[in-house]
């Protein structure tokens, strides 16, 4: 009797002769140059590579394979001789991504995210736990991406370029926001009839339908139809983005850059001037101005639309938590709120008071003889989103101040108080766009606060007029019962908001734009830990899930189980892989060979 204790399903290569006649030898590289220990060369057990279902050819068929019971010369007994199960039909071959533990039971495909592995229901495994990548940290398949092979190779998609393909929910041909598919292949909300919006599957918005991820791909546990899939629970509040821990909200914006050479920008006339637009955007979603336009806009049908006289600069902007219930555009990337030092006082007799009701020491007093009330402001005194942009137009730049609006009635200028900041990029147009779903037993309102022009329109009429070319002023909308008739809105219809704001004069450009009571979080969907359906970002689902070898655990996870790395007492070996091609193979036992 001899015993083969190496590899079983082994293809090393390292060449030379390979010889088993003797107790405790192995194989070697399994080409068949010399198994049997005479020297010519051509018998031994070797790999047909052309088959996961049977690994090895020249070992001695098991004597009992298919009774259920394992012995030391099967990889593998599921109880059966067929094939295409986990189990080869010879009972020599565990096949990649499958645990055939305990014998005598079918053999189950194990998706273990972060192995490389594409098994059901994993869309993608790209080999690690990252998000970021294309294929998440529960494998599946990010926005803006597509992933191929296995394991899975992820690289970007081109939205624009008119094929639908990865995450991508649309493709029109273009990668400009607000015409039924967004900037990035999401769906957007169709707003060309009068009756307000059609929301679509794969819009992001949960409006009469079961759940809505931002996509339409299968088996991430909303479909391409947007319904609930098995062995899910969808839930909008735990899915926002995160900055610095904190949920924020990014809203489309379109930004067209103008020369100052531009007749209707760096513009002498000032002061708010109401009444200079229709009360009703256009067919195309554009405000036109009225019988009195605005103050030196004779190319105003440049503004908001794509034409030699500007540059089309497609963004977003980012709106942070404001602690109560809203959301607001802040001064700091990460929604650090602007301060200013205000009611500076110098008297010495007067300072213990200050501090006492909390003031702080004057930042630009170098002796600390100052002390001032330290003020925070929401929204941006600094409203210059396409400084650095590269396909901003090459016109000056030009230094900033900031007003009363943000704590500083002298209007200095922004190095004055910030050392080193540079000049900006005057002269733009700003397009935001948002959706809602109605609802008439709620209220929802919007504050705004910029310069120059600001005009919202709710469900395509005017509803807040700050036109001219002006300090920052401030306006709000309130969207209740009481208002829905001014706004033709009803209930459970889905509605646009859009914002219109031009920055034409310097010194100073400031813009903040508050959403309250709105919420258009996409579904975050999950697997249900218990339920005995495995799915994307499960490992296992028994329905018991009490653990042990090669079954399943708490929170979905197996216990030890063969690939995991860890040599268990009912393994020889374990190389934390799926290759049966190497010196452990998928059974991580090694075969007895009589």
């Amino acid at each position: 009797m001899g015993s083969l204790a190496a590899s079983g399903c082994n293809n090393n290569s390292g060449g030379g002769d390979d010889r088993y006649g003797d107790v405790g030898t192995s194989f070697g590289d399994g080409d068949g140059d010399d198994t049997s220990g005479d020297g010519d060369g051509d018998d031994g057990p070797k790999l047909d590579m052309n088959t996961d279902e049977t690994c090895m050819e020249g070992v001695p068929l098991p004597l009992n394979c298919g009774d259920g019971i394992l012995t030391e010369d099967e990889a593998c007994d599921d109880g059966n001789t067929q094939d295409g199960d986990g189990c080869s039909s010879d009972c020599l071959c565990v096949a990649a991504g499958w645990q055939c533990h305990p014998p005598g039971e079918p053999c189950h495909q194990i998706a273990i995210c972060g192995d490389g592995v594409v098994v059901a229901p994993e869309p993608c495994d790209d080999g690690n736990k990252l998000d970021g990548d294309g294929c998440s940290a529960t494998c599946k398949l990010e926005q803006g991406w597509k992933c191929e092979d296995e394991p899975s190779m992820c690289e970007p998609t081109i939205c624009g370029d008119g094929i639908k393909e990865g995450a991508e929910a649309c493709d029109d041909g273009n990668a400009l926001p607000f015409d039924g598919c967004s900037s990035v292949c999401q769906a957007e909300p169709d707003c060309t009839g009068d009756g307000g919006c059609t929301s679509e599957c794969g819009d992001g918005l949960v409006i009469n339908e079961e759940c809505d991820d931002g996509n339409n791909v299968n088996g991430d546990g909303c479909s391409s139809a947007c319904t609930l899939e098995d062995g899910f629970e969808c839930q909008e509040e735990d899915s926002c983005e995160m900055i610095d821990g904190e949920c924020v909200l990014r809203v489309p914006a379109v930004f067209r850059d103008f020369n100052a050479g531009h007749s209707d920008f760096a513009v002498q006339c000032d002061g708010l001037q109401t009444g200079g637009l229709a009360n009703m955007l256009d067919g195309q979603g554009k405000p036109v101005p009225s019988n009195t336009p605005v103050c030196q806009s004779a190319k105003f049908s440049e503004w908001y639309t794509d034409n030699e006289s500007n540059a089309t600069i497609v963004s977003d902007i980012v709106l942070f938590d404001n602690g109560v219930g809203g959301f607001v555009n802040r001064w700091g990337p990460n929604g650090e709120q602007w301060t200013a030092y205000e009611n500076a006082m110098w008297a010495a007799n007067t300072v213990a008071e200050c501090m006492m009701q909390g003031c702080v020491p004057c930042p630009w007093d170098a002796n600390v003889g100052c002390f001032a009330d330290e003020v925070t402001y929401d929204g941006q005194p600094f409203f210059f989103p396409i400084d650095d942009h590269p396909d901003a137009l090459p016109d000056p730049r030009y230094e900033a101040k900031v007003g009363p609006s943000y704590g500083y009635p002298n209007w200095p200028w922004e190095k004055e108080i910030i050392p080193g900041a540079g000049n900006h990029n005057f002269h733009f147009t700003t397009e935001v766009v948002y959706w809602f779903q109605y609802n008439a037993a709620t209220t929802a309102q919007l504050d705004f606060t910029g310069d120059d022009d600001v005009w919202v329109f709710v469900n395509r009429r005017l509803a807040v007029d700050l036109g001219g070319v002006h300090v920052p002023e401030s306006g709000s909308v309130t969207i209740n019962a009481a208002s829905a008739g001014t706004y033709g809105l009803t209930d459970g219809e889905v509605y646009q908001i859009v914002v219109f704001h031009a920055e034409r004069k310097q010194d100073g450009s400031s813009f903040r734009l508050t959403l309250d009571g709105f919420s258009n979080t996409p579904s975050n969907c999950l697997g249900i830990c218990g339920d005995g359906i495995v799915v994307v970002g499960e490992q296992c689902d028994d329905g018991i899930n009490d653990g042990g070898y090669g079954e399943c655990g708490p929170d979905c996870l197996l216990g030890g189980y063969c690939g995991d790395g860890i040599v268990q007492d009912e393994e020889d070996c374990d190389d934390g892989n799926y290759v049966n091609a190497d010196d452990c193979p998928n059974s991580c036992k090694h075969i007895f060979i009589p």
